[in-house]
């Protein structure tokens, strides 16, 4: 019974090797669509947020264990605020950019630089939108708090492919603070699951 275990499992690890495992020079090109956690830092009542996520991530081998991969992904973050739990919805256009480790045939796990540009913000009250910007020039005089339209942060997570099908899970370090002007470090904290297929 042990030696039919054993060779199975070998079996098993021999075909996700032939599957997954990736050589020196190869690139691939993945797209990917998912969702998002979103919740902010330093923000009383602020509850996390359910979002979609979408993009495509390119990935240059540079051996058969280490990746570099650059995308671009679009993402709606922010979170809900306040006691009737408002939806603040900050869109992003995010360009993450990794150092992959394959530490084993398809399974890698992931770190880099993800810096972000905000494309528009809302806020959901009583069924009704609001442009968060227009709101804040209107409490704020002379620029005096302003919503950064650039965001940084450092992903890490891990990923695992099989026959192509990759699935992605990453957590975001806000570093860049959300508003400027502000006494308060207020940044995001994201957490994205994508389903991918590398072509």
């Amino acid at each position: 019974m042990k030696k039919i275990l054993v060779m199975v499992v070998a079996a098993m690890m021999a075909n996700l090797s032939a599957n997954a495992q990736h050589s020196e020079g190869d690139v691939t090109i993945q797209p990917r669509v998912g969702i998002s956690l979103s919740n902010l830092t330093n923000t009383d009542g602020a509850k996390m947020k359910l979002n979609v996520a979408y993009g495509v991530e390119v990935e240059n081998y540079f051996t058969d264990q280490f990746g570099l991969a650059a995308g671009v992904l679009f993402a709606n973050q922010g979170a809900k605020i306040g006691e009737y739990k408002n939806p603040l919805n900050i869109y992003y256009l995010a360009v993450p950019i990794t150092a992959n480790y394959y530490v084993l045939p398809g399974l890698a796990l992931k770190a880099g630089v993800q810096p972000a540009f905000r494309v528009k913000t809302n806020m959901k009250v009583d069924g009704q939108k609001y442009d968060v910007d227009k709101v804040m020039d209107y409490l704020f005089d002379n620029d005096e708090v302003k919503m950064n339209k650039f965001d940084l942060s450092i992903p890490v997570g891990l990923s695992y492919e099989y026959n192509g099908l990759t699935l992605d899970a990453r957590y975001n370090f806000g570093i860049t603070k959300l508003f400027s002007g502000s006494a308060d470090a207020v940044r995001n904290q994201v957490i994205v699951i994508t389903l991918g297929y590398k072509i």
